[in-house]
């Protein structure tokens, strides 16, 4: 079997040792029976190797004809990124083909390339769940959400919801003139550590007051961030506000993921939960467990919480949190708002791996999981304490 492996890795990544050292050891893998041989002229595979790349996918995938075979590992974000690309693809009705699991499975499933099956998700019907509410974006969605677009009109038209944009210019501005909330001198004497000094936790809580500001300035329900940017311009993060602003029952995502912030403020609306937006970071079918982590997550979801840098960065405040182990529902719609994704299961442990974002958990669930690969709804999945599929089927449709 020839193979033409087609590296895609971040540019935050770039000269990440660790994932070179992964590259290294997952080709030792499966080139040493000479079973699997790599040349140009081989099947294109393209090897995700970290977050990010969606955007360097969508620019090169037309110079290759379908079925598109995307290789997932389970570290450095490289499956959410993969769920993203499967799901632009199957978008434009082209066919692809996700590649996932231990070495050993991966090398099994290059030898005996094969489609999957095909899952169809619930449906949404115009229900206007959340009329009158208003939701902001600050700033664009993230460039590597390349399957994550919504039309404001059809959010309008199914959900009765407002789409308001601000300019992340204006939110620069506004951290810049920020002061710290009330809470800030004892919220900084607990919970400065040595990784975290003082003035990086004052920087978080700074930007943490200019969303609240603009969520009052623009009347908001809820937001999302393109948080990134804050890492060149500010040389920090929004993973602790949008912790606190979930807690306060203000609906708070990452990266501009308008679907993943329609969902949660779905959940929000229907149950009075706060919900973890994550990344699938490693899915086992067969064994039926994922595991799922982010940087941010709703501290009132936590039984504990401790502060951490950033995961692909590592500068400013990542959120390092111990989920209850408590029955969940997993849900997510997708970017067209017709359909969504709805999985039962219960959070098994909390992990603290060092290759994935700070706050992270194993899911176990009696269904079947080949859902999520083969139909995604985009690179986030939304989590929530209790059993609640057949209420939303019931209420979404």
């Amino acid at each position: 079997m020839d193979i033409n492996f087609i590296y895609l890795r971040s540019d935050i990544a770039a000269n990440n040792t660790n994932i070179d050292a992964l590259r290294r050891d997952f080709l030792y893998e499966i080139l040493k029976n000479d079973e699997i041989k790599i040349s140009d002229k081989g099947r294109p595979i393209f090897f995700i190797e970290s977050g990010g790349t969606e955007e360097k996918f969508k620019r090169i995938y037309k110079e290759y004809l379908p079925p598109y075979y995307i290789l997932a590992t389970d570290a450095n974000n490289s499956l959410p990124a993969s769920l993203e690309i499967m799901s632009f693809l199957s978008k434009q009705g082209l066919e692809a083909i996700l590649i996932h699991g231990t070495k050993e499975e991966i090398k099994s499933k290059l030898l005996n390339l094969k489609d999957s099956k095909h899952f169809e998700l619930n449906k949404i019907s115009h229900n206007k769940l959340l009329e009158g509410e208003r939701l902001g974006l600050i700033g664009k969605p993230s460039d590597w959400l390349i399957s994550s677009d919504v039309s404001y009109q059809n959010a309008k038209d199914t959900f009765g919801v407002t789409l308001v944009d601000i300019p992340f210019n204006e939110f620069k501005e506004e951290i810049e003139k920020a002061i710290t909330p009330d809470f800030a001198l004892d919220f900084v004497n607990k919970y400065e550590r040595e990784k975290i000094d003082r003035n990086t936790l004052v920087g978080a809580l700074q930007i943490y007051s200019a969303i609240k500001n603009l969520v009052n300035k623009y009347k908001l329900n809820g937001v999302t961030v393109r948080c990134f940017d804050l890492l060149g311009t500010i040389k920090n993060t929004s993973c602790l506000a949008l912790a606190l602003l979930n807690k306060e029952g203000i609906t708070a995502t990452c990266e501009g993921d308008v679907p993943a912030m329609l969902s949660m403020h779905i959940i929000r609306k229907l149950f009075n939960e706060s919900s973890f937006q994550a990344n699938p970071s490693y899915i086992n079918v067969e064994r039926k467990y994922l595991l799922l982590a982010h940087c941010t997550l709703p501290l009132d979801m936590t039984s504990s919480f401790k502060m951490d840098t950033h995961f692909e960065s590592g500068i400013g405040v990542g959120i390092k949190g111990e989920l209850f182990t408590k029955d969940i529902t997993i849900f997510k719609m997708n970017s067209l708002l017709n359909k969504f994704v709805a999985i039962e299961g219960k959070i098994d442990s909390n992990l603290s791996r060092r290759d994935l974002c700070r706050s992270q958990i194993k899911v176990v669930s009696n269904e079947d999981l080949s859902m999520l690969t083969t139909n995604p709804c985009g690179n986030h999945l939304i989590v929530f304490y209790g059993h609640h599929r057949d209420e939303l089927i019931k209420k979404l449709k």
